[in-house]
């Protein structure tokens, strides 16, 4: 069985109407009415005393946000939160592994080849200065044999 009550607003203010008919504001409220609404106000600061706890962590009032957001959010969140953590750990697995590859072949196929330049070019030079020195001593041999020759 249902039970209708009637709740009368806060906002509402009390009328008076005259002997015509007129309806007369009564604007200032009674004593009554004052007290009333300070012991509200008293109340309401007890109550957010009574629900504000300091030794509260954060995760105690993050689960106590698990009641405020309906579940059929709750499971679109969570599904949406699992996607983006599993798109990051394959995108930085993937990236790991291309980065292993490129560098072990760099390291296999580079080095070996750079070892190589490096001794064709110490071989290039040191045939440049045998060839600057055969015409060295060419010069000088030349001019020992012109000189007596005279």
């Amino acid at each position: 069985m249902v039970e209708l009550t009637e709740i009368k607003e806060e906002n509402d203010v009390p009328t008076q109407t005259t002997q015509n008919g007129s309806i007369i504001d009564d604007a200032k409220p009674t004593e009554e009415q004052l007290k009333q609404e300070n012991e509200e106000e008293e109340d309401d600061d007890s109550d957010f005393e009574d629900d504000f706890n300091e030794n509260e962590t954060f995760m105690e009032r993050l689960y106590a946000l698990k009641d405020i957001v309906p579940p059929k959010q709750r499971i679109n969140i969570c599904n949406a939160f699992n996607l983006t953590t599993s798109f990051i750990k394959t995108a930085f697995s993937k990236t790991g592994n291309i980065t292993w590859i490129l560098t072990t072949s760099a390291l296999l196929l580079g080095v070996p080849l750079s070892l190589s330049i490096l001794a064709e070019q110490q071989l290039i030079e040191m045939e440049k200065t045998f060839d600057l020195q055969k015409d060295a001593n060419e010069i000088l041999v030349g001019d020992s044999n012109a000189a007596p020759a005279k």
